[in-house]
């Protein structure tokens, strides 16, 4: 008991000096212990190197700050992350991926207080979503992009909305492009991709898959094509839901890969290639489901 109270001390203590700089000598010292003690200590109750939790409590109040309209720069300084490519690295190192996918997927929300119990866990919990892991072959996709801005949002519930409103105005360019090509499968395809860190705009794409080459013949000015070179994905399915509450379900499987599954996993997110959302058709009916398709790589060591 007097190991808890003092690891729950210190996690206080983090938390309360979170943008200073922080070492575990120094937490070792007010814990009165040897470096070395503590630091066996705070691992064994934890599963967590105190520097590590350091560094990614750091991440996630800096996470909080860019949510609500923080420059990237500024924040990455105020945490102790000298550059804006360090804060970067230090995110993908931590996370798997890097900080924009967690702004377009994931609603930020103030740290709570830590414990050692969340603190495990986050660091014992990562693998309750099942993936299935997945050689995609090479595909294209054909649709109407437009660009958007990450709303400021104020509760986990605009997310969701949001991302409804913008599927419900692409409905007239769906039907537009099924009867200009031939798709190679069933379904749909979402993606997001050029995407700006400092003003959190990016571009989303709804389309649909084609092999036939005499389609990109078709490709009108307003629409544009995606390459998807394939390769290793971790492709999660979403529960089975109503229409009703199928945008929610979206964003909180989401929201369980990139907190839970990727950081957790032997994978990180491979940044050379797209993420993709499937509609087929499971997304039809009252009952509802797809697939969200994240692209991977064995992490570095």
């Amino acid at each position: 008991m007097e190991y808890e109270a003092i690891v729950q001390s210190v996690l206080d203590e983090i938390d309360r000096r979170i943008i200073e700089p922080i070492r575990a000598e120094e937490l070792a010292r007010a814990s009165h212990y040897s470096t070395y003690h503590f630091c066996r200590v705070f691992m064994a109750l934890t599963g967590t190197p105190v520097m590590v939790y350091v560094t990614r409590r750091k991440l996630a109040y800096a996470l909080y700050d860019l949510a609500r309209g923080g420059k990237v720069i500024d924040v990455a300084m105020e945490y102790g992350f000298e550059t804006h490519a360090g804060f970067t690295k230090a995110f993908k190192k931590c996370y798997g991926y890097p900080p924009s996918l967690h702004r377009l997927h994931v609603m930020a929300q103030p740290p709570g207080r830590a414990t050692i119990a969340s603190v495990k866990k986050f660091r014992h919990g990562g693998i309750k979503m099942q993936a299935q892991i997945r050689e995609i072959a090479p595909f294209a996709v054909a649709g109407v992009a437009s660009r958007h801005k990450l709303p400021n949002v104020r509760r986990s519930a605009d997310i969701p909305a949001y991302w409804h409103t913008i599927a419900m105005d692409y409905g007239k360019h769906l039907s537009r492009l099924y009867d200009a090509f031939t798709p190679a499968r069933h379904g749909e395809y979402g993606l997001c991709f050029d995407v700006d860190e400092a003003t959190g705009e990016f571009t989303y794409l709804l389309g649909v898959a084609f092999d036939d080459g005499a389609d990109e013949a078709k490709i009108e000015p307003d629409m544009q094509k995606i390459d998807i070179p394939g390769g290793l994905y971790a492709v999660f399915t979403t529960p089975k839901v109503s229409n009703e509450q199928y945008p929610q379900s979206i964003a909180d499987t989401w929201a369980e890969i990139l907190t839970r599954w990727l950081p957790e996993s032997p994978y990180e997110y491979d940044d050379a290639r797209l993420d993709f959302e499937a509609y087929d058709e499971r997304d039809h009916g009252g009952i509802v489901q797809m697939d969200i398709c994240v692209p991977i790589r064995q992490r570095e060591a």
